[in-house]
């Protein structure tokens, strides 16, 4: 029939749940150290743990996954070399990876090895991936929203190995676009410390309590047949966090369902009841639905009424225990050791792998001695050789042959090291077969680029600070263009021109208000195969504008594709956490703006010594506005049955807000853009960083607005107008947040 399996790839936060993923049949395993994993909470592994599952796995023909998939500073993209030295060394077989910056180190020091690209990294589409394939990327996770026409058209269009999710918990935003947790708690989810406050309850205006930011988990063994057709690569639970039952009993039923089709086929595909049941009593939040693959979103996909996890039944967690983790898989091997008098003692390990292929070890030990008193009897010998213990491999009696000439005395001691020597050799011929066929071979990068225009501003030191204001609402544009502020730079939201015409139009609205800033478009939070037609459709203002704000990956490649040579500047959400991701961007874009988990001190450590030149991109950071705080597929307004597009109305309605109030009566507003079916869930108070500006800044500063009013936007925009001409005027709000500035995340 010609069917291939999708690689079946479980969690494991401890060693027991790595052994449990594999006796239940995972075709290879995901972990995290010490460091630099996203599951901050989790057990996690040690080193020597780490390097015992990689050479456990390859015994058996599986491999494992190590996750980097956290946002790293500079210190600590300097130690990863070094951190990963020893697991490399070990044929690790791969590594997952968000940040950009750790993706570039890890192909300059180990070209070998293989880069999987987080969902922490949001990518959406082919041309985020086919960007990341240029840099060294074999593998993506794509973000969990896509549909499985838009998973199979990123497959089809860059050859890439793609790896999604079919079981387990689901976050409500874009995975790497949330920053709820960290701007609430300080607990950063890019640094692997959600404390995960969608989980919590809100309500909408004068209705009761519910969920409406927490997803049901994911579940998807009734739909495999069409996720393994459409040439998915690799099918991953989640669960680092979750117990050793539940890595070995969610593995345990995905194998026998993959088994299944390869056997009978599509056609005669059936999920047997008590299996749906007992995926239902391991860990599962109220109820289970099939994520994204064929539903945009909805109601029914929310934990309405309680996001708590389901009692687990105790008599199962036993039987799965009693059959995968109290059993670990063993391999078995023949021995043969050899002791004469004078000479070296010697042992022979021998063991085929599942393909057929020879296993082989030599290894040679102290010098037997004669027999004086007592001479090592056969037993001795059998006992300690065959004491195998926590390695993965098994023998018995009639697997041990021993040739001794005569009577000699060998020491316990040295029988045991002989057997441990033994045993580590011949897992490092499974260790060397898996590096040897890591045929990745180190290219050079040569992207196309997406160049900043001709004459854009780039950084001087002896260059004033720019003002940037970013408005959302036509309201907030005239108040704008009313005040007596003189912005810089206008970031404008795409919907409120979306053709060359209405650019032209606001340049002479500009222009009749004695204003002089140019006018960028801020593109959407989020880019999909489904957004093309509508990118397209903005081209012509695109070109048109002065520049354009970039939130995504994936607008950025899409950008390059259609040659697009205007200025570029980046969003926050576009993460530079280190020097090695501001190398890659410094050359393709006008401005770099500050991530808001960057405290100042750390910034301003990052950005030293750049800019000393012309030429270098400018700096920018949010000094006011209401940070967004989740990125989401899933719509605030349809959960509460407010969807404008719901009704049937040709039109694209224009964006809806939707107010959340939570336990403590903070309201978050959330934005919707029906044009994307995108929305974006905003802070309850504006970051205010009035201080600093005061002070003097040190880069280009933003003024965001969002659902401020045109009277708010008028007041905020004379406030820092003050500021900047050195005045002290009174602050006109009674609340804000300085978010990150001074505190940052751990």
């Amino acid at each position: 029939m010609g069917k291939r399996l999708p690689e079946l790839l479980a969690p494991a936060g401890n060693y027991e749940s790595f052994l449990g993923a594999v006796a239940a049949g995972a075709d290879a395993v995901y972990l995290a150290g010490t460091k630099y994993g996203a599951r901050a909470y989790a057990d996690n592994f040690t080193e020597e743990e780490i390097l015992m599952a990689v050479s456990y796995a390859h015994v058996f023909g599986r491999k494992v996954y190590l996750t980097v998939n956290t946002l790293l500073k500079d210190e600590e993209l300097r130690e990863l070399p070094a951190y990963l030295e020893p697991y490399a060394a070990a044929g690790l077989d791969g590594v997952i990876v968000q940040d950009l910056g750790a993706l570039l180190v890890i192909r300059e020091h180990f070209p070998r090895l293989a880069l999987h690209v987080s969902t922490q990294m949001s990518l959406t589409g082919e041309a985020g991936a086919e960007l990341l394939k240029e840099l060294g990327a074999v593998r993506i996770v794509p973000a969990r929203e896509l549909s499985l026409e838009e998973i199979r058209r990123i497959k089809e269009k860059t050859g890439l190995e793609i790896e999604t999710f079919i079981h387990g918990a689901m976050c409500y935003s874009y995975s790497g676009q949330c920053l709820f947790s960290s701007i609430l708690g300080g607990r950063s989810g890019n640094r692997g410390r959600c404390a995960q406050p969608c989980r919590l309850p809100f309500r909408m205006e004068n209705g009761g309590e519910c969920y409406p930011l927490s997803m049901k988990d994911m579940c998807t063994v009734s739909v495999l047949p069409a996720l393994i057709e459409a040439g998915i690569d690799s099918f991953k639970i989640e669960g680092r966090m979750k117990k050793p039952e539940y890595a070995a009993g969610v593995t345990a039923v995905y194998r026998k369902y993959l088994d299944l089709y390869l056997k009978k086929g599509k056609e005669h595909y059936r999920v047997e009841k008590e299996d749906m049941e007992m995926l239902a009593s391991l860990y599962i939040r109220s109820s289970m639905q099939e994520g994204y693959y064929f539903k945009q979103n909805g109601k029914e996909m929310i934990t309405w009424d309680s996001p708590s996890y389901n009692g687990c039944d105790e008599t199962l967690l036993e039987q799965i225990r009693h059959r995968y983790l109290d059993a670990p898989l063993k391999q078995k091997i023949t021995m043969q050791a050899g002791f004469s008098a004078g000479e070296n003692a010697w042992l022979v390990l021998q063991t085929t792998d599942r393909e057929g292929r020879l296993h082989r070890a030599r290894v040679e030990g102290m010098l037997a001695e004669e027999a004086r008193r007592q001479p090592v009897s056969a037993d001795n010998i059998k006992n300690a050789l065959l004491k195998l213990g926590n390695t993965p491999f098994t023998a018995g009696e009639e697997d041990l042959e021993v040739y001794a000439d005569g009577a000699f005395f060998y020491p316990l001691k040295a029988l045991n090291e002989l057997r441990r020597a033994g045993v580590a050799a011949l897992l490092k011929t499974f260790s060397e077969k898996a590096a040897s066929e890591k045929a990745l071979e180190k290219t050079a990068f040569r992207p196309k680029e997406v160049l900043a225009a001709a004459g854009a501003p780039r950084f001087d030191g002896q260059e004033r600070s720019f003002l940037r204001v970013l408005v959302s609402s036509r309201e907030q544009l005239q108040a704008l263009l009313e005040s007596q502020a003189r912005p810089d730079i206008l970031y404008l939201e795409s919907g409120l021109a979306e053709t060359k015409e209405q650019i032209r139009l606001l340049r002479q609205e500009r222009d009749a208000a004695g204003q002089t800033y140019r006018i960028f478009l801020a593109l959407p939070y989020v880019v999909r195969s489904k957004d093309r037609p509508r990118l397209e459709k903005l081209l012509p203002a695109i070109k048109e504008a002065d520049g354009v704000l970039v939130r995504n990956l994936e607008t950025y490649a899409w950008l390059r594709g259609v040659s697009y040579r205007g200025e570029t500047a980046l969003d926050e959400g576009i993460y530079c956490f280190n020097g090695k991701t501001l190398d890659f961007w410094e050359p393709r874009v006008s401005c770099i703006c500050r991530p808001y988990e960057l405290n100042r001190k750390e910034w301003n450590r990052l950005s030293a010594g750049r800019g000393v030149k012309t030429g270098y991109a400018r700096r920018e950071e949010v000094v006011y506005g209401r940070l967004p705080l989740m990125v989401s597929a899933n719509c605030a307004a349809l959960t509460f049955g407010r969807c404008k597009k719901a009704d049937g109305r040709k039109e694209r309605p224009a964006g809806q807000i939707v107010m959340l109030k939570d336990r403590m009566g903070k309201t978050f507003p959330v934005i919707t853009d029906c044009g994307s079916c995108c929305n974006v869930l905003y802070n309850s108070l504006p970051l205010s960083l009035h201080e600093t500006v005061a002070e003097g800044p040190s880069c280009d500063i933003r003024l965001a607005f969002t659902v401020e009013t045109g009277q708010e936007t008028e007041e905020v925009l004379g406030f820092f107008d003050g500021l900047l001409r050195g005045e002290r005027p009174a602050v006109p709000y009674r609340e804000y947040t300085r978010g990150h500035e001074k505190r940052g995340v751990e």
